[in-house]
């Protein structure tokens, strides 16, 4: 069988998360590899935690304090970080933003309903 390659945005449903403060669209998935963008009201809070997977995250707009593994920085638009597996990771966003977050392999979690 093969796997769906085209991910229109019409076609994407807004998961509401954090009591609408954070939404998610999950984008282009399949096995290896999962993107989705993270929508943030200001002050809404990424809470601290682990997963197996690893995570890029790249900011598209706004600006965060981001935080892996006890180390914080502020992200602001093109500005990016590296997630390792298992390693603790939060954020709080300063300033209305959304962020791009790639996790190889795909998060299953995120697709159970």
């Amino acid at each position: 069988m093969m796997s769906k390659i085209f991910f229109h945005d019409a076609d994407i449903e807004l998961e509401t998360l954090e009591e609408g403060r954070v939404c998610r669209k999950i984008r282009a998935h399949d096995g290896g590899l999962m993107i989705v963008e993270v929508i943030f009201e200001p002050g809404a809070v990424g809470s601290e935690h682990r997963h197996v997977h690893e995570q890029v995250c790249y900011c598209l707009e706004g600006e965060f304090e981001f935080t892996v593994e006890g180390q914080a920085t502020r992200l602001r638009p093109g500005d990016s970080v590296y997630v390792p597996p298992s390693a603790l990771h939060g954020a709080v966003c300063l300033d209305k933003g959304r962020l791009l977050d790639i996790f190889t392999p795909q998060r299953e979690d995120f697709l159970k309903k």
